[in-house]
C-alpha cells in the first residue's frame, strides 16, 4: 500500500507539474497573441504611412510635371519672341543699310553730274581759250 501511495503522490506531483507547464504555456500563448496583435497594428500603421507618403510623392510628381510643362512653354514662347525680335531688328538694319546705300548713290550721282559739268565747262573754256589765243 505504501508503494501505491507513493505512486499516487508521484502521479499527483507529475500532474501538478503538468498543470504548471500548461499554465506557463497559456501565459506564453497569450503573450504571443498580444505581440502578434501589436505587430499587426504596427504593420497597419506603417502601411497607412506608406500609402500617405506615396500619395504625397504622386501629388508632388504631378505638380513638378506641370511646372516643368509651364517652364517649357515659357521658354518656347520667349525663344519665339526673341527670334521674332531678332528678325525684326535684322529687317530694320537691312532697311537702314538700304536707305544709307540709296542716300550715298544720290550723293554720288550729284557729284558725278558736277564732275561732268566741270569737265564739260573745262573743255568749252579750253576750246574758247584756244580760239582767242594764238600760241604761234
Amino acid at each position: 500500500m505504501a508503494d501505491l501511495e507513493t505512486e499516487v503522490k508521484l502521479l499527483k506531483k507529475e500532474l501538478e507539474d503538468q498543470r504548471k507547464i500548461h499554465d506557463r504555456l497559456d501565459v506564453a500563448i497569450e503573450k504571443l497573441t498580444d505581440v502578434s496583435n501589436s505587430i499587426h497594428r504596427m504593420l497597419a500603421v506603417h502601411e497607412e504611412k506608406l500609402t500617405r507618403k506615396e500619395e504625397a510623392l504622386e501629388s508632388r510628381r504631378v505638380e513638378i510635371s506641370s511646372q516643368i510643362s509651364e517652364l517649357h512653354s515659357r521658354v518656347t514662347t520667349n525663344t519665339k519672341e526673341i527670334m521674332l525680335s531678332a528678325t525684326k531688328q535684322h529687317d530694320n538694319q537691312n532697311k537702314q543699310i538700304q536707305k544709307i546705300r540709296e542716300d550715298l548713290n544720290k550723293r554720288i550721282g550729284v557729284l558725278e553730274k558736277w564732275r561732268h559739268v566741270l569737265v564739260g565747262c573745262s573743255i568749252v573754256a579750253g576750246f574758247i581759250l584756244h580760239k582767242f589765243m594764238n600760241f604761234s
